[in-house]
């Protein structure tokens, strides 16, 4: 009996911790945003984070020579990204 109400427990807290995950990356999801890694800062609609990769949409790399338009998704691994700033 012990081990069953244990185990309940912890699916619980499992579920609640991957709860909290998910929900701390949802506010910025379909928002414009400044993506900044180590070389180049992107102006973006962030549309997805799945696993360890954000998903970039409508986006603008800005590079020290200059700005390019990228058509088409963006993916990013979210390792490489030094912060986010939501606009």
């Amino acid at each position: 009996m012990d081990l069953l109400v244990i185990g309940a427990l912890l699916a619980v807290a499992l579920l609640v911790v991957l709860g909290v995950r998910w929900w701390t990356w949802r506010p910025l999801l379909k928002r414009r945003a400044l993506v900044q890694t180590d070389e180049v800062a992107f102006d973006v609609v962030l549309f997805s984070r799945c696993g360890p990769l954000l998903v970039l949409a409508d986006v603008t790399a800005r590079m020290s020579g200059g700005e390019q338009h990228i058509d088409g998704m963006v993916v990013v691994e979210r390792s490489r990204v030094q912060f986010v700033q939501v606009m």
